[in-house]
């Protein structure tokens, strides 16, 4: 014997005989419990009178072997029927009953008792010579073929899915056509994935079937709310399991529209953050902090000031629940104390009277089968908890330890259905399903990998030690995995001989993951004992017969419906299809639903235009909006309803956004700023460090609620954000010490009314149907130099995106970005507010990307910590369009002579002084005008769009981009690639802007006072 199976075996000595001591005298094993049967067998007289018949087993256990020894030895009489041909050989296709057989022979010799043999050589169940030809010649060396009659089918499909739909209907043709019972049908299936079917796809055919798999209990609601409850308690109250037991409704059915209130108060503690004892905090749960509810507060209406009470009401309910049932298990000592405590807490909750009406009322409306899980669910928690007290009874025992034992016997208690009505289709496994003399049968699944099943041998006890075990110590163990794999054959051979008329298989070639799939080797065999026995398959028989459809009602509209989808599509279709139309449609009784059904035909995700009159109650007599407004409309018309016609929000969850980010670096920047009264020049790194921290200090606990000190990770985000301002000061403080300009304004917002002095006024432009148009919006920094009498501007965007730092012109045209030129337009009308000489002129409308660069290096040897700093630096390059004025661009960078290009602006010099056309972005000033009307214009135009109504699901393609895909309102719209590609709005995208806007006369002044 090798080491290593000797220490194998000493290690499996060892545990059963822990095992052993373990349960000696306190628990019995299943395999005890048939031990004790057989010890009782000699004292009883009824078994002496007994006549014992044994049928439709081909193997039994060591144990159960004892038994049958004990009732030959005891009973009256013992009939055992197998199926066998005596054929003792292991590789024999009835191995597993030939072995059985040769046991019984080793009984009764031990016994010293005769077996009577009687052979039943005669086919009493088939009613057919093709299942009596099946049966005699599935495992015959010498094949002998013979004519199919057609009571053996052959079915193949492309998909598990379209393979269980035909079976459907051909169930159907069963019962309508050949006066069968669905009581004389049976389905046999060996691969699990085809249960989720038989549960989806027969009730859509109004086939009563009864499947004999178990179904976990744990998705019910009141198994859901128990392990919730569970989690609760274990995770100190987070979150997630809160939510989930709430939304189970199990504890909240005395509320009307629970669901409703549920969801209020999922939204506001997402918000929130809320989690572990905060859920008891009643001054959180205040009705006057739901209405900051999205970020935006509003006074609450009497309604929502109700709803909002009963949403509290519920919550506080819910939370007595738990606090009552977490008492009671923390005074709890022993296994009993819990068991006890859980059960009172059930009843406190009135959880028995609630089940038990809802199964009275199941019961009464017919649902006899959820009734019945109720009871099975109860059933079944008095199972465990008596379970739990028979085993450990007052053994001490921790709450987290027999919380955590109780959930493992919940995630064990299974449904055990049984049949509903005794007139319905029997499904159950090749392997274990007792079904027999059923008209058809069909097995299902018939692939390789699944019939036969690859068998693998032991980890345990490998198939060399299994046969060093027989061969040298005469013990006999499991068979090895070359005989089982064999024995598959047989598997096939029952399951096929079920039926008394006819049998189907059927598989597909594609499996439930879009594996593909091949056809079993045993339908190969079969095929090849009978001339004329053909694979259908599907598809194409229903090509050539598409009347073999049209077996359901509702079945048949739906695939009518897709037979007209293709009919419409140009694709050819049998003329049945259209002929079944008019059928259906004239039909009193078949018509319903189709015109629904057809709707969809037609169906092209088309809006329907508001019209001016409902728009102006939707959006108001004017329109006051953000810059950011216009530009979503021209995104796509179909966002701006949703966003700000429909008023639809996303749900506000307590985690930090892209644009709160944005909002702290502005926020940061101003504070800084304001207090060096925008001279960066003269921070050094110590004042940069201090004020970074004074800053974030005062600007990050107002962010979500605190949200960036509840957790180590958002802490150390906000060190990261520190650094991140901390670098981008000191690349302000490297742009400033080069440019002229000086940075006098922060965040100066503009409207059309100013409600401080500080803020600018906006110019009213007017829809052509003469609603005003009000503009809003904050500048984020306006930079300004004086030479002689004229004051030059440049305007800064502070951007946290690098996708939204670039200003491009081509999107400018179109009015897809309208925020820098308003910018700009809105401070030359504002010359004396902002402190200007009468002349006033644009110099950038610039971009600044606030951000961590990046730096690639080939190894840490090339690092230079000096030049690193400056590269750093110089990745916060400004990006935008600048005036081409020679005074603007000598302002800008000081630095600029000839052959060089600046590395804080957009502009370069050529060898004899001339901006470079690759290293600057530059206009005329007489071009920068012109964009900034025509950007008015696109403003008129877009808001007279939105006042006409329009709501087109349109998105504006732009270099064979979507902005669909960051849109918020895809499940609102359904924007399809197949039905709305053709509404895609595109641009010529091939124009030079610049050129384009200078072919635009346009006559308007700059630079006057509002």
């Amino acid at each position: 014997m090798q080491t290593r199976t000797k220490n194998k075996l000493e290690d499996i000595a060892l545990i059963y005989r822990e095992f052993e001591q373990r349960i000696q005298n306190e628990f019995i094993t299943g395999e005890d419990a048939l031990q004790y049967f057989i010890d009782c067998m000699p004292k009883s007289e009824w078994l002496k009178r007994a006549d014992i018949y044994i049928d439709g087993f081909h193997n039994f256990s060591t144990i159960e072997y004892l038994i049958i020894k004990g009732l030959i030895k005891y009973a009256k009489s013992v009939t055992i029927i197998l199926t066998t041909d005596g054929n003792h050989d292991q590789f024999s296709l009835f191995r597993k009953p030939s072995e059985v057989l040769r046991h019984i022979e080793e009984i009764s010799n031990e016994l010293n008792i005769s077996i009577e043999r009687q052979y039943f050589n005669q086919l009493y169940r088939f009613n057919n010579q093709d299942l009596k030809h099946l049966e005699q010649e599935f495992d015959a060396l010498q094949i002998n073929r013979v004519a199919c009659q057609g009571h053996i089918n052959i079915l193949e499909s492309a998909t598990m899915r379209e393979e269980i739909n035909e079976i459907a209907r051909r169930i159907i043709v069963d019962i309508r056509d050949k006066q069968l019972r669905y009581q004389d049908i049976a389905i046999l299936y060996r691969d699990e994935s085809y249960a989720y079917l038989f549960d989806s796809i027969l009730p859509l055919y109004n086939i009563p079937y009864n499947i004999d798999t178990k179904r976990s209990m744990t998705h019910h609601p009141v198994m859901e709310m128990i392990r919730s409850l569970i989690e609760v308690i274990q995770s100190n109250w987070q979150i997630n399991p809160m939510l989930r037991l709430l939304k189970t409704d199990v504890l909240t059915t005395s509320y009307l529209k629970s669901a409703y209130l549920v969801d209020l108060l999922e939204n506001f503690v997402l918000e929130r953050g809320i989690y572990g004892k905060r859920w008891l905090d009643d001054e959180l749960f205040n009705v006057e902090h739901f209405s900051k509810m999205g970020r935006k507060a509003h006074k609450l209406t009497e309604d929502e000031r109700n709803t909002f009470e009963q949403v509290v009401k519920l919550k506080k309910d819910v939370i007595d629940k738990i606090l009552h049932f977490e008492k009671q298990m923390s005074q709890a000592a022993t296994v009993k104390d819990f068991a006890t405590a859980f059960y009172e807490s059930m009843e406190y909750f009135e959880l028995p009277n609630q089940l038990m009406t809802e199964r009275d009322e199941l019961d009464l409306n017919g649902n006899h089968e959820k009734a019945e899980e109720i009871d099975q669910i109860w059933n079944g928690l008095i199972q465990i908890l008596d379970d739990l007290v028979l085993v450990f009874g007052d053994e001490p025992m921790s709450m987290e330890r027999f919380l955590e034992v109780f959930d493992i016997g919940l995630e064990q208690l299974e449904f055990v259905m049984i049949p509903q009505t005794l007139d319905q289709v029997s499904i159950g496994t090749m392997d274990l399903a007792k079904v027999d003399n059923k008209q058809h049968v069909y097995l299902v699944g018939m692939n390789d990998g699944t019939m036969p099943q690859p068998v693998t041998a032991s980890s345990l006890i490998t198939d060399e030690e299994k046969k060093y075990f027989e061969q040298q110590a005469n013990v006999e163990l499991s068979p090895t995995s070359d005989i089982l794999q064999m024995d598959e054959a047989f598997v096939c051979y029952v399951a096929m001989t079920r039926a008394k008329g006819n049998v189907t298989f059927s598989y597909s070639l594609m499996g439930s993951s879009g594996d593909d799939k091949e056809i079993s080797p045993f339908l190969n065999q079969i095929q090849s004992l009978f001339n004329q026995l053909e694979i259908t398959n599907i598809p194409q028989y229903h090509e050539v017969n598409p009347l073999s459809l049209m077996q359901h009602a509702k079945q048949t509209k739906i695939t009518l419906f897709e037979a007209l989808r293709a009919w419409l599509d140009d694709e050819i279709v049998a003329d049945s299809w259209l002929d079944a139309y008019q059928v259906i449609r004239d039909s009193d009784h078949l018509s319903q639903g189709l015109d629904y059904l057809m709707s969809a035909l037609t169906f092209d995700n088309e809006t329907v235009k508001l019209g001016e009159t409902l728009s102006k109650d939707l959006y108001g007599k004017e329109i006051n909006a953000s810059v950011s407004r216009f530009e979503g409309y021209q995104q796509c018309p179909f966002k701006h309803y949703a966003s700000h016609g429909l008023k639809l929000n996303e749900r506000t969850k307590y985690e930090l956004q892209n644009f709160d980010l944005g909002d702290i670096f502005h926020s940061v920047l101003k504070y800084i700023s304001e207090r060096i009264n925008g001279d960066f020049k003269q921070l050094d790194l110590k004042k940069i460090r201090q004020l970074t921290n004074e800053a974030l200090e005062e600007i990050l606990p107002k962010v979500q609620f605190n949200l960036l000190n509840s957790s180590a990770y958002y802490r150390y985000l906000s060190r990261r954000i520190g650094a991140i301002v901390e670098t981008t000061l000191s690349a302000l403080k490297y742009q400033g010490t080069y440019s002229k300009f000086m940075p006098k304004h922060f965040e100066t917002s503009f409207r059309r009314k100013p409600r401080t002095n500080d803020e600018l006024i906006a110019q009213t432009l007017t829809t052509t149907q003469g609603i005003p148009i009000n503009i809003r919006g904050q500048i984020d920094r306006i930079d300004t130099y004086t030479k002689n009498d004229t004051s030059f501007v440049n305007i800064i965007d502070y951007k946290s995106s690098e996708g939204s730092a670039t200003l491009d012109l081509t999107k400018v045209y179109y009015g897809m970005q309208m925020q820098m030129m308003t910018y700009m337009d809105i401070v030359l009308q504002n010359k004396q507010r902002l402190g200007l000489t009468d002349i006033v002129k644009p110099g950038g409308l610039l971009y600044f990307h606030v951000h961590e660069p990046r730096i690639k290096f080939k190894s840490w040897a090339d690092i230079d910590e000096d030049k690193l700093e400056q590269d750093l630096i110089k990745k916060f390059k400004l990006s935008g369009l600048v005036n081409a004025d020679q005074t603007v661009i000598d302002a800008l960078d000081i630095r600029l002579e000839p052959k060089f290009t600046s590395d804080i602006v957009p502009v370069g010099l050529n060898k004899d002084g001339s901006l470079s056309k690759r290293g600057s972005q530059v206009a005329d000033e007489a071009t920068i005008y012109k964009f900034i009307q025509h950007n008015k214009e696109n403003f008129i135009e877009t808001a007279s769009n939105i006042m006409d109504g329009h709501t087109e699901v349109a998105p504006l393609k732009y270099k064979q981009k979507l902005p669909c895909a960051f849109c918020s309102y895809q499940s609102v719209c359904h924007v399809d690639g197949m039905i709305d590609s053709k509404r895609y709005r595109t641009v010529d995208e091939t124009i030079n802007p610049i050129e384009a806007i200078q072919n635009i006369n346009i006559n308007d002044e700059f630079g006057g006072e509002q």
